[in-house]
């Protein structure tokens, strides 16, 4: 049922799901803490394709996803509310939509500090004098706070990927390259 549902039906539920724990976050005053929290399931996700398997499988009980969570929770010192939101996010079968989610809840904590969080991707890493560059022009363009993420990814081959919000352009070699195989379909 769940990955036949619409992309707009997926957006709502990222929304709602979001919005739920910023509200938590905001009341209980520990937004910074559960940032820090999804952080560092990210990131092991990232690193560890072990976690992965196991931490986002839908094939784990309830049970067992509970017993799972509670030793990451204290080997990471997780928050009770982000324990018991990771919960509920495997629970409702929502789990597989936690990288969105987190994005999404990143993006509604930076808009409530009036901060701007734009992700660049480049094929190559960049040098400080370059990344100052790009701060100082993109300050000159956009009156709010920019939080620039500078990301990795050779599979672009060239040019660059830069996405603000749920907003992207790609001036990327690979995207050109795979509009042209496409349409020699």
């Amino acid at each position: 049922f769940f990955f036949y549902m619409s992309k707009s039906s997926n957006q709502e539920i990222i929304k709602r799901y979001s919005n739920a724990l910023y509200g938590i976050a905001i009341e209980e005053k520990k937004h910074g803490f559960i940032v820090k929290d999804l952080q560092k399931i990210k990131d092991l996700k990232e690193k560890n394709k072990d976690f992965n398997r196991l931490f986002f499988s839908p094939l784990i009980s309830s049970i067992k996803f509970k017993e799972i969570l509670n030793i990451i929770s204290t080997i990471l010192k997780l928050e009770n509310i982000t324990k018991n939101f990771l919960f509920l996010l495997f629970f409702n079968k929502r789990i597989i939509l936690f990288d969105k989610i987190y994005d999404y809840f990143i993006n509604v904590l930076s808009r409530d500090k009036n901060l701007i969080n734009i992700d660049i991707i480049l094929p190559v890493e960049i040098s400080k004098k370059e990344v100052d560059k790009i701060q100082n022009k993109l300050k000159l363009k956009i009156k709010n706070k920019t939080k620039l993420n500078f990301l990795k990814d050779e599979n672009i081959i060239s040019g660059f990927i830069i996405k603000l919000g749920s907003k992207m352009l790609d001036c990327s070699i690979k995207s050109k390259l795979d509009k042209i195989e496409d349409s020699l379909r």
